[in-house]
């Protein structure tokens, strides 16, 4: 090969050695999640509350109620919500959202009305609270199933509908069983 030639050939291949030592392009940045519609946004905020309140009562009647069948149903609460909580963080996570963290006003009042509770008030409350709790939480999570926007967020909701109802079978069902006060004549 003349020197031409070796010239030549060494002038074509310069450029492809430099495109091998150049730096890569950078990777497209990672993707922003998708954004929860407003109203998703509203359901997820509203279910995290729920699954937050019912939980803290339910964790009450487990320390304060001396039926065992509050005490039974109180734990299966805390269990359901906290693994309905860990699917929704789950879900807002995917989206770069958090959940609230804390109870609300009202939520908190009503938790310390309970606290101050003995016996069967509280049994009485408690009941009281798990059926208004469920009832309010029924058409909401139907909303999101069949209105909301996100499709984990409407599977999600879909998904809790039977929980919720069993839920409130059993609080309606626990309120009717309690032993009721007879008046001494």
């Amino acid at each position: 090969m003349t020197t031409h030639c070796r010239r030549l050939l060494f002038a074509a291949l310069l450029p492809l050695a430099a495109c091998a030592n150049a730096p890569k392009p950078a990777s497209p940045p990672a993707s922003q999640p998708p954004a929860l519609s407003d109203a998703d946004t509203v359901f997820l905020e509203k279910a995290a509350r729920s699954n937050d309140f019912i939980m803290a009562t339910a964790r009450l009647a487990d320390t304060r109620s001396r039926n065992p069948r509050i005490r039974t149903f109180a734990a299966r609460l805390v269990s359901d919500h906290a693994a309905s909580q860990d699917r929704l963080k789950t879900i807002a996570d995917q989206h770069g959202t958090t959940l609230p963290d804390a109870l609300d006003t009202d939520e908190e009042h009503v938790l310390d009305s309970l606290t101050a509770e003995k016996g069967r008030n509280f049994d009485r409350d408690f009941t009281s609270l798990q059926v208004a709790s469920h009832e309010n939480a029924a058409p909401l999570f139907q909303a999101e199933a069949t209105g909301g926007t996100d499709p984990a967020l409407k599977t999600y909701a879909a998904d809790m509908q039977a929980a919720i109802r069993s839920h409130l079978d059993m609080a309606k069902a626990l309120g009717q069983h309690r032993p009721h006060h007879r008046p001494h004549h």
